[in-house]
């Protein structure tokens, strides 16, 4: 008998402890299946404040919805209509942070999308955009890595300071509360 991904995922949030994760400033546990496959579940209680949500990716990749909802957030440049946001290029994951200097983009909202219950949706590595996911929302992300797996962007409004969303190994508290928050709430 085949196990559905819906069931998978809940056995290892059931188990979450045996797995290894980190937590991402943007409020983001996450564990790796595989080279390929990484489960995120979200949970705004424990984003960094301030945090700057808007980024690209080093990757391509393909996200499920597996419980919950997200709204994402596609953004674009725009030549010569002044500017709105910095731009900065970052190592990705842990020990990461900021490469070179800072550079002043115009952004504008080109797509505002609401993923829910076993929906897909798919980006490339150099599309900018932010996830707003409802608190417990689990996403079953696959990457494509490209050739700089490591270099993505992140942005922010002009006037602000860049916060850091850099993951870190998350305690065996966190994981407790963010994965039983999310059964309780869709499972």
């Amino acid at each position: 008998m085949a196990i559905s991904t819906r069931h998978f995922v809940q056995y290892i949030l059931e188990n979450a402890n045996a797995f290894k994760w980190t937590i991402q400033g943007f409020g983001m546990l996450r564990t790796y299946i595989g080279k390929e496959h990484r489960l995120h579940v979200w949970d705004s209680r424990f984003s960094v404040p301030s945090v700057s949500v808007i980024h690209t990716h080093p990757w391509d990749f393909a996200s499920q919805v597996i419980a919950g909802r997200l709204h994402n957030i596609r953004y674009e440049r725009l030549m010569g209509q002044g500017n709105t946001h910095m731009e900065q290029t970052i190592k990705c994951g842990e020990g990461g942070g900021p490469c070179g200097t800072p550079k002043p983009e115009y952004l504008a909202v080109s797509c505002a999308e609401v993923i829910t219950e076993g929906q897909w949706y798919v980006q490339t590595a150099n599309e900018i955009h932010e996830s707003r996911p409802e608190d417990g929302t689990v996403t079953l992300v696959r990457r494509v890595v490209k050739s700089d797996p490591d270099h993505a962007s992140v942005f922010w409004p002009l006037g602000q300071q860049w916060v850091s969303a850099e993951p870190r190994l998350a305690t065996a508290q966190e994981i407790t509360e963010i994965t039983t928050a999310s059964l309780i709430k869709w499972f």
